[in-house]
């Protein structure tokens, strides 16, 4: 199970938390498996998030915290808000690829000009597309305005005007809505 830290945005400012030891932002509340508020540290494991600088600039690996629950000895991790559950890219990257299908540019034309293959990019529209009516009910939930949004195209333009992907992401795991 993940939690998801809010309020970090990029990988380096998750970075800078960690070093800082602001271990406060990265405590889990309460298990995520039975409630519990009795959370030990676990050790880290080891994360390639940062996918898009050049080799020099790599900030990987990024360490994601875990913890233990005392009592039902299940684990979780506490990942940061710019870093998706089980995805390769970070979410900024992800939202410019929605921003760019949103403009109109096309599926190969994405692929040529960026380092992702027309598959990732086509996997990641497709998922959008199908969970669409999920999430616009949830975060609609959130933003009354996205509710009056009558389309897909409609619906992740105004929603990205107002907050980032990340941030709409993290509203969905956390209301239980499965992030794509």
């Amino acid at each position: 199970m993940i939690f998801i830290v809010p309020g970090i945005t990029t990988l380096m400012q998750y970075i800078i938390e960690q070093q800082l030891e602001a271990t406060s932002i990265f405590v889990c509340v309460k298990c995520p498996h039975c409630g519990s508020t009795q959370l030990w540290k676990h050790g880290y494991y080891h994360r390639k998030a940062d996918r898009y600088n050049c080799a020099d600039q790599l900030l990987n690996p990024i360490l994601i915290q875990r913890f233990i629950c005392r009592n039902c000895k299940k684990t979780c991790s506490a990942l940061p808000e710019c870093i998706p559950p089980r995805r390769w890219y970070l979410w900024e990257i992800q939202q410019s690829v929605l921003l760019l299908i949103l403009a109109g540019k096309t599926i190969y034309a994405i692929a040529k000009d960026s380092i992702l293959s027309r598959h990732t990019v086509s996997r990641w529209i497709s998922r959008f597309k199908e969970q669409f009516a999920l999430h616009k009910f949830t975060l609609s939930q959130h933003f009354v305005d996205l509710g009056r949004t009558i389309n897909f195209t409609d619906f992740w333009q105004n929603c990205l005007r107002n907050i980032s992907l990340a941030q709409a992401m993290r509203i969905c795991h956390v209301t239980g809505v499965n992030i794509p």
